[in-house]
């Protein structure tokens, strides 16, 4: 069931950005996963051929209505592997966020208005080395950089010494492992750091942020929350292009 209403992006007050005519999905019967957990739904920030008839998502149509300028950034705190109810990080609608993130930004055209997909050059993790001109997702959703399939994610893991467990589909390392990422986007270098790529859970007791997927996405590569804590990632869609700014944390 469709409905329309006037969509509000943060905290009631003056500062909440206000999206009238906003086109909404709504249901007789929410999912269990919704009924115990304190949000009430999902919201697109992507581009309207991925949504349901083409509607318009809620910023893109403030950018239409000249409300906001169509862009946003993302700031994700890090937080570690046991942390709730606590500050996460900041969504900046309309612009940059300088008070998190470096100045200089990198900016990259999108190989397709539907998903935040772009070409990566290469991507190396310890031993391993992949030079290939491939498409990559930003998912502010994926909690782990996301291989295109299973065995690669394999293949990785092993040259950075992590062990995998089946029952819990995860890949465990060496809490002090020194292991980083490389990825080349033309020709410039994105490192992130073991500080983000090594999730502690329990003491002694670590998990490498790396998991293999099917490749129904159409994308080789999809950097999640590892990658936007070490760089903070600006969401244009008006320029239909993805920056990144390193991120001021330490």
């Amino acid at each position: 069931m469709i409905g329309n209403d006037t969509v509000g992006f943060g905290e009631p007050g003056p500062a909440q950005l206000s999206v009238p005519g906003t086109f909404i999905g709504q249901t007789y019967k929410i999912h269990d996963y919704f009924a115990e957990h304190p949000i009430d739904g999902v919201i697109g920030m992507a581009f309207s051929e991925l949504s349901y008839n083409g509607f318009v998502p809620p910023l893109e149509r403030a950018g239409d209505l000249g409300i906001v300028e169509p862009i946003f950034t993302v700031y994700m705190q890090r937080v570690g592997g046991k942390a709730e109810n606590v500050y996460g990080g900041t969504i900046t609608y309309g612009g940059l966020d300088s008070e998190h993130c470096s100045e200089r930004v990198s900016y990259y055209p999108l190989s397709t208005t539907s998903y935040w997909k772009f070409k990566v050059d290469s991507f190396a993790m310890g031993g391993y080395s992949l030079k290939r001109r491939l498409d990559a997702i930003s998912d502010t959703a994926s909690s782990f950089i996301g291989t295109a399939y299973p065995f690669m994610a394999d293949q990785i893991a092993e040259k950075v010494g992590a062990k995998y467990n089946k029952e819990h589909d995860l890949y465990y390392i060496n809490c002090q492992a020194n292991v980083s990422t490389v990825i080349t986007i033309d020709e410039e270098k994105f490192t992130v750091e073991a500080k983000n790529l090594i999730i502690q859970v329990e003491e002694d007791l670590c998990i490498l942020a790396l998991y293999g997927y099917q490749y129904f996405w159409g994308s080789v590569w999809i950097l999640g929350t590892p990658f936007i804590r070490q760089y903070c990632t600006i969401y244009d869609i008006g320029n239909e292009r993805i920056g990144f700014a390193k991120s001021l944390q330490t």
